[in-house]
């Protein structure tokens, strides 16, 4: 598959500051030939949304300038319809696209839970949280974290829209996890990825007591990647938000690469 859309998100009341999925969003399309379409809507899901409309104008505005700086082609879209929630938009963009980016973050907001939430269980696409950090270059070297399910396998392979020819990628598995059935092996992961043109080799990550979020992050760092890419875990067995712990780590912002996450 090769990625011809990317979908982000912007709240116009924060245009004026930093916004490191939108960096990360035109970056990557400029450097994959693809079109940005970023939406630009308040997340807040009480009494908002109403007053939107001089702030869509100037984040139309300010986006449609990043935009043309970058080279970029790019829709602007706002919230057409307040009887769907925002992550029920959200996803709904992203099932007509190849790929989603969000921004980590720590806060409380529902509505920051409900975007994340739909992107990753509800769009059939994967979602990448863009670091804190400014992101100038689309990947070449990333670290696929492997268990063995089917979450990872969507991870691998969707990672594989993202590399070029020649690209490098770790496929690394944390020890004292899951045991794994040997049809499952990261080896043949990474023979997988090998027929795709990409220099793969597999790896075994010491758990060493540490969570396995931290393991991942440390290898992926030292490795010099550019990127992780792991499979989404969510525990609910009445439909809340209960993310596993890598997903969950990623989700509030604390890596300091992007993270593509696929369920």
């Amino acid at each position: 598959m090769t990625v011809r859309s990317i979908v982000t998100f912007v709240q116009p009341s924060d245009i004026d500051q930093d916004h490191p999925a939108l960096a990360l969003t035109l970056a990557w399309a400029g450097a994959l030939s693809a079109r940005a379409v970023v939406l630009a809507f308040t997340v807040d899901v009480i009494g908002q949304g109403a007053d939107d409309g001089p702030d869509f104008e100037r984040t139309r505005a300010a986006i449609a300038t990043l935009a043309d700086r970058a080279g970029v082609p790019c829709t602007v879209v706002d919230r057409s319809s307040f009887a769907y929630g925002i992550g029920d938009v959200f996803a709904d963009h992203m099932k007509v696209a190849d790929l989603g980016v969000l921004t980590g973050r720590r806060g409380p907001l529902m509505g920051e839970r409900l975007l994340a939430q739909a992107a990753l269980f509800d769009s059939g696409r994967p979602l990448v949280i863009a670091p804190k950090t400014a992101v100038t270059a689309a990947p070449r070297r990333v670290l696929i974290a492997w268990d063995g399910t089917h979450a990872a396998a969507r991870a691998m392979q969707d990672t594989l829209s993202l590399l070029a020819p020649g690209a490098e990628a770790i496929v690394a598995r944390v020890t004292d996890d899951k045991a794994l059935r040997m049809d499952q092996s990261g080896i043949e992961a990474a023979h997988h990825l090998a027929r795709h043109g990409i220099k793969a080799e597999f790896r075994e990550i010491p758990r060493n007591g540490r969570d396995i979020y931290d393991a991942l992050v440390t290898a992926a760092t030292e490795a010099g990647c550019d990127l992780i890419a792991a499979g989404a875990v969510r525990h609910s067995p009445i439909h809340e938000l209960v993310f596993g712990s890598v997903t969950g780590s990623v989700l509030v912002g604390k890596c300091p690469l992007p993270v593509l996450l696929s369920a």
